[in-house]
């Protein structure tokens, strides 16, 4: 083990459990991946879950913050974590953990989320976002910047200085699941091709008109009349879908840097489609959220002392 080990963090979304053990300056010293999100977790053994990734540091390491963020504090999660309404920041964040005493009687504590309700009185959330965009603000040297976490439910955020103002979520990703899998525009894709140009001309498409259904219904159109084959559909339905996306996260923009977090395949096919549209994108890790907790922790610490 490591003497410089600081805290431990742990992002816990739905499918997966990601620990790690953070030095100065959130060096990441070690981490661990497990296919163990919250759905995986049966008759609610999220501690069982918990010990059984992070037992040996937890023993080598008795007096280090814990924190966990993700839908580990979701209704479903190990506890629930009130959200947060926006704007916040790292440190009302800090100030807002929720506590988990463990069998040990040792304290770990969970993130809250953030809310937004937008003018219009919609209510919009996030879990686990926030923290990758707390890691983000480490890295980046601008008063205001917009973030886009791209999954089947994306995440556009805005941060000025260091608070979330605000943020949207999209669920494209979900709804070209579902379309690809379960509808009769499905019917028409190949789900094992992919075609490039097909996803540029989806992106382009998505720009003729707001009427996004009559667009999708398109996609079995134009493959009925030979216009589209079946192994470029899904990447022009995949086009189409983050070309609106972009468009209505964008609206109006006076700016073309954006901040792309996460890896993959998704995350290029962002990149790819901001450049299209005349932005500048900058890609970030999805480990960066290790710096996010590493500043909770620095806040624990504080606090302690």
């Amino acid at each position: 083990m490591n003497d410089d080990t600081i805290g431990i963090a742990c992002d816990w979304g739905t499918s997966n459990l990601r620990v790690y053990r953070l030095g100065p300056n959130a060096k990441i010293i070690e981490k661990r991946d497990f296919s163990a999100g919250i759905t995986a977790i049966k008759n609610k053994k999220f501690e069982d879950t918990f010990m059984n990734a992070t037992q040996d540091w937890l023993d080598e390491y008795p007096d280090i913050p814990i924190t966990i963020s993700g839908m580990a504090g979701s209704r479903q999660g190990w506890k629930e974590a009130p959200y947060l309404p926006c704007p916040t920041n790292v440190l009302t964040i800090a100030n807002n953990l929720t506590p988990i005493r463990l069998r040990s009687g040792r304290i770990i504590w969970l993130t809250p989320g953030l809310s937004y309700t937008d003018n219009n009185g919609l209510p919009d959330v996030m879990r686990g976002e926030e923290v990758q965009i707390l890691g983000a603000l480490s890295n980046i040297n601008s008063e205001k910047i917009t973030i886009c976490l791209p999954g089947s439910h994306s995440k556009w955020a805005t941060v000025v200085g260091e608070d979330v103002t605000e943020f949207n979520t999209y669920i494209t990703g979900e709804l070209f699941e579902v379309i690809k899998s379960h509808t009769i525009v499905g019917a028409m894709i190949d789900p094992n091709s992919w075609d490039e140009k097909a996803f540029i001309n989806g992106i382009e498409f998505s720009a003729t008109t707001n009427n996004i259904l009559n667009q999708l219904f398109a996609v079995r159109a134009k493959g009925l009349f030979n216009q589209l084959t079946t192994a470029a559909a899904g990447a022009f339905l995949s086009g189409l879908l983050i070309g609106h996306e972009l468009g209505a996260a964008l609206a109006g923009a006076r700016f073309t840097k954006v901040y792309l977090i996460g890896h993959g395949q998704l995350t290029n096919l962002y990149n790819t489609a901001l450049i299209e549209k005349g932005f500048d994108p900058k890609i970030l890790a999805p480990d960066i959220i290790a710096d996010g907790h590493f500043k909770l922790i620095e806040k624990i610490e504080r606090n302690v002392s």
